[in-house]
């Protein structure tokens, strides 16, 4: 009898092992899961749930831990706790995955259309006007209606060609800055970031829509000028997305994060509607048929209507101001953090353009390997977001778990980049790691760092931000010695990662 049991529970420990071990990230086959009974999503690891309110207490003031503007400590405590895969649930089944082989296998999903389950508040609000939108726009909608959004969109915006022939307004627009700051001998006191909204709304206003914002002018940094609206109403949309998605009260009646959210999205509908209405009345002009922005070609798109367009117009707003703004101003902070490696970038930018007046073209850029290098390194250490969602259309395994349809996956990219197992030396700023033929290269999981998503829901003007960041780098490090005069810089996150303190930076001319 005794020697019955102890074989039993050798027996049972080899099944234990056999359900626990990770498949490195791949999916498990119907054959498999006919050998293996997968284990029930509850089984994951993850901080206890109870009926009704299941995890949303870990968010609630004064007794929850965790901090919904500081999600990047809570995957820390998730990771430290619980290991690679942990569930939640507030409110809905919610998983968080660490480890590079197991998001690659989360976005390897044979999905027609990739969802997401974002912007939920957002949808509500554009569906609720249908004079003024088809849809949700690219970031809010799922199915066949984002998909013939995103497909025509694309066109004008993820081929490699597509974003050169905007290298020479976008140098325009931060030479003039560059400029602007020589002139006006910014303090480090002034928080650099407010100054980098402006130098983006800049560049996406010519880019896009072929308009001038003049938004350093006197009279357009003042609080109530068009400029200054614009960027607040992108904030105000973008900083509460991420709240409403969790809240349900909006729902019942409008709270004043509702409120503020629909009050920013009608102020960007109207900037839009001024700027589109006027680009068509002067549509006939042949002078005004050659400038070659992103709302020419959209508007030349047979299977989009004016609605559609102007859905667009607001996204672009949203999302590439205060975007590129955040990810620019790390890049900036690593570098004048690390001045042997700001030392580096300048002495490859000298090169590429000898004087201050040399042309920056797409050639020139495509030489630029350690801008290049520097940005990837600052977006491992500080991504645009902490990771990438995903809405689960179908029943999938992942390390001998079942997942259910309808479950939100949150791949913690920031952290799992922060990893030692994962990058050698992980809180130094190294750009060499990227570059290959360096002694310090690294050959990093492709699924680690995906700070434009993955796949047909990525962010559809990668190319365009990193270009943008990239021309703004080289031209600041051209003019100036960048130090650094704040502290360890953090991040809160809004749906998008901002700094958590100013950007202090002091700009000493090189000349």
């Amino acid at each position: 009898m005794i020697q019955f049991v102890i074989i039993s529970r050798i027996k049972l420990k080899k099944q234990l092992r056999c359900n626990w071990r990770s498949v490195s990230g791949k999916l498990l086959n119907k054959e498999s899961i006919l050998k293996e009974t997968p284990i029930n999503f509850n089984e994951i690891p993850g901080p206890k749930s109870y009926p009704i309110i299941g995890t949303l207490y870990k968010y609630w003031p004064f007794i929850g831990e965790y901090n919904a503007e500081a999600l990047d400590k809570n995957a820390w405590l998730n990771w430290r706790r619980y290991g690679g895969l942990v569930r939640e649930v507030p409110g809905v089944n919610l998983l968080h995955v660490f480890e590079p082989e197991v998001i690659e296998a989360v976005f390897r999903q044979n999905d027609r259309y990739p969802a997401r389950r974002s912007h939920v508040a957002m949808l509500h609000y554009r569906l609720s006007k249908p004079s003024v939108y088809n849809t949700g726009g690219l970031l809010s909608t799922n199915g066949p209606d984002w998909w013939r959004l995103r497909s025509t969109f694309q066109k004008n915006f993820t081929g490699p060609q597509n974003a050169k022939q905007y290298v020479e307004n976008t140098d325009d627009v931060v030479r003039e800055f560059v400029k602007w700051i020589r002139d006006s001998k910014l303090s480090h006191n002034e928080d650099f970031l407010i100054y980098l909204n402006r130098l983006n709304l800049e560049v996406i206003g010519v880019v896009a829509f072929n308009e001038k914002f003049n938004s350093f002018t006197l009279q357009e940094q003042a609080s109530e000028s068009r400029s200054s609206k614009v960027i607040a109403a992108a904030f105000g949309s973008n900083s509460g997305i991420m709240k409403l998605d969790k809240g349900i009260l909006w729902r019942i009646f409008k709270t004043p994060l509702y409120k503020k959210l629909v009050e920013s999205q009608q102020y960007l509908e109207k900037v839009s509607m001024d700027i589109l209405l006027n680009k068509i009345n002067f549509f006939g002009k042949e002078h005004e048929r050659k400038n070659n922005s992103l709302l020419e070609s959209f508007l030349q798109q047979p299977n989009l209507d004016l609605k559609d367009i102007i859905g667009m117009m607001v996204d672009i707003l949203m999302a590439a101001i205060d975007t590129t703004a955040y990810a620019t101003s790390f890049a900036l902070y690593h570098l004048a953090r690390n001045p042997e490696c700001q030392q580096k970038l300048y002495k490859e930018v000298a090169n590429l353009l000898p004087t201050k007046e040399s042309i920056l073209t797409s050639d020139v850029l495509s030489k630029a390997v350690y801008v290049r290098s520097c940005i990837k390194e600052s977006l491992r250490l500080n991504p645009v977001s902490i990771g990438v969602g995903r809405l689960l259309q179908k029943d999938i395994v992942l390390k001998g778990y079942l997942i259910p349809e309808g479950t939100v996956i949150v791949t913690q990219n920031m952290v799992a980049s922060r990893l030692p197992q994962y990058v050698r030396d992980p809180m130094l700023f190294k750009p060499e790691r990227w570059i290959r033929g360096s002694s310090h290269y690294e050959n990093i999981h492709p699924f680690l760092s995906l700070p434009f998503g993955f796949g047909p829901r990525s962010c559809i003007a990668r190319r365009l931000a990193e270009q943008n960041m990239c021309i703004t780098l080289i031209r600041l490090v051209l003019e100036f010695e960048m130090k650094w005069m704040g502290g360890d810089l953090g991040i809160k996150t809004l749906l998008i990662n901002k700094p958590d303190k100013p950007i202090k930076l002091s700009f000493v001319p090189r000349h």
